[in-house]
């Protein structure tokens, strides 16, 4: 993420787009990207809309859903996990074809430095049902997603995040990835998890057909977050970072 500062002046943003990868024709899974929109929308005083890479025709959509604001500056927000592929160049390829000439991007939601007191949180309040007990004492495993191809951006996030809990005496937590190794379920398998995170923003795929279905056969999972984007407060964390970009707060 842009490093925080004070010496940018205010900018005039006109809309706000909400990205991410979606999960292809089904509606239903991107209901979660939605609903994210849809509560950022209630928090900030600039209009609002989504769009998912997985189906193009949806930038198009957002740009006319906005209107005359599209035609300003748009403050896109990447909702995913890391600075991968998809976000550095697809992403930028979709916006110029839909028509949004004028854009400012945000970090992304997996590198924000304030995501890992989301995670934190839940991880603790977990731990607190389960006897009172604290993480530490709780057998945990984050799943993020990892690449087969050799990019480093989503194992960097994904290991960020748990040296830092482990800095806040929240570890050790067994990271495992979908398309890398550890694979998560060699990981679950190993472990034998009380506590399975998954370092996605949404319920898709990888969330719900791979983790998911392992999870469910693991009789020693109690809690399962099956994806950190669909917290709550994950929409307060987005506000605050276009409320920042704004008021000229972060480069």
């Amino acid at each position: 993420m842009a490093a925080m500062t004070m010496n940018h002046p205010p900018r005039t943003i006109s809309a706000v787009l909400i990205c991410a990868h979606g999960d292809g024709g089904d509606a239903q899974r991107n209901a979660a990207i939605r609903a994210v929109a849809e509560r950022v929308a209630k928090r900030i005083d600039l209009p609002v809309a989504w769009a998912v890479i997985k189906q193009p025709e949806t930038f198009a959509a957002a740009h006319a859903a906005l209107g005359a604001a599209a035609q300003g500056t748009v403050a896109i927000y990447p909702f995913f996990m890391a600075e991968g592929y998809f976000v550095r160049v697809k992403l930028p390829k979709l916006l110029a074809e839909a028509g949004f000439a004028d854009t400012i991007r945000l970090g992304c939601f997996g590198l924000d430095p304030d995501l890992v007191d989301i995670v934190e949180h839940r991880l603790r309040s977990l731990a607190s049902m389960m006897g009172g007990r604290e993480p530490q004492d709780c057998r945990i495993a984050m799943i993020a997603h990892g690449s087969g191809s050799g990019e480093t951006a989503s194992r960097t996030a994904a290991e960020a995040v748990v040296a830092t809990l482990a800095s806040r005496d929240l570890g050790p937590i067994g990271l495992g990835f979908i398309e890398e190794a550890p694979f998560f379920d060699d990981v679950i398998h190993d472990l034998r998890p009380e506590i399975v995170l998954g370092f996605f923003v949404s319920e898709g795929t990888h969330a719900l057909d791979d983790v998911k279905t392992l999870v469910d056969a693991t009789p020693s999972v109690v809690h399962h977050i099956t994806a950190i984007g669909t917290d709550f407060t994950a929409a307060d964390l987005i506000a605050k970072r276009i409320e920042a970009c704004v008021s000229g707060e972060i480069a």
